[in-house]
């Protein structure tokens, strides 16, 4: 099969992280093509930026997403970035914040959050409430870092994320831990020794449910809520997106 993973932010480098992650998990016959934001912010932290990276992912899709079978979109903070995109996509998409929040639910009952912290942290509340999760997140604890300083220093990233996950787990009776940023991925891998419960990567587990949707060949909805509207005139914008909201 063949996934695109859409980068919504401009930053190089962690799209990068978070491709390693994604063809680390992957299986051997499943190929990853990579795409980033063709404008915006380098990290996506507070609303403005979010409404930005809703309208680059949908340019982005707009000339890549053919010929891939499911679309990854690399963002927590979902319904900020990615309500247009899954309804506008022609096939299934699915965002990383979404899987890892699925999948910690099944780990255990109650789930902790590692956060960059405001001004995204409200973004986050709203991620958790979108996935009908909010009686199951005891906390969501913030790492003081940025994105870029989690990507550029990934050991003083690692040694806060042990001490939060610590404190989740002694302090909030927390199951399993969720990375909550995408310049968090491949931390998982790293420091799960060191943490006595699950730590969940949003981008594997996004890797994985996508291979299961083809795998179970579920189609996007052509009814629905999430039915790919056509035909919707638009002016000023570049030429693809123009077509890709017009259904050609």
């Amino acid at each position: 099969m063949r996934i695109l993973f859409a980068n919504p932010n401009t930053s190089e480098a962690m799209a990068g992280v978070m491709a390693a992650e994604a063809r680390r998990i992957a299986a051997p016959d499943t190929v990853i093509d990579v795409c980033s934001a063709p404008f915006g912010s380098a990290y996506i932290a507070t609303r403005g930026e979010a409404a930005v990276a809703g309208h680059a992912l949908l340019s982005a899709l707009a000339r890549h997403y053919d010929g891939h079978d499911v679309v990854i979109v690399g963002a927590f903070i979902v319904p900020a970035v990615t309500a247009a995109a899954k309804e506008m996509c022609p096939v299934p998409l699915i965002a990383t914040g979404e899987a890892g929040l699925a999948a910690a639910s099944l780990l255990g009952q109650a789930l902790s959050i590692l956060s960059i912290g405001a001004p995204a942290r409200r973004m986050t509340e709203e991620t958790v409430a979108a996935t009908g999760l909010s009686d199951r997140v005891v906390s969501i604890r913030d790492v003081g870092l940025t994105g870029t300083e989690l990507t550029e220093d990934q050991p003083r990233g690692d040694a806060a994320a042990i001490a939060l996950s610590l404190a989740a787990v002694q302090e909030d009776r927390a199951d399993v831990i969720v990375l909550g940023a995408g310049s968090m991925e491949g931390m998982a891998a790293r420091i799960q020794p060191e943490v006595p419960v699950p730590m969940v990567s949003p981008v594997g587990a996004a890797v994985c449910m996508a291979e299961m949707i083809h795998r179970l060949g579920l189609p996007k909805a052509s009814a629905g809520g999430l039915a790919r509207p056509s035909g919707i005139a638009m002016t000023g914008l570049d030429p693809s997106l123009t077509r890709f909201f017009r259904g050609d």
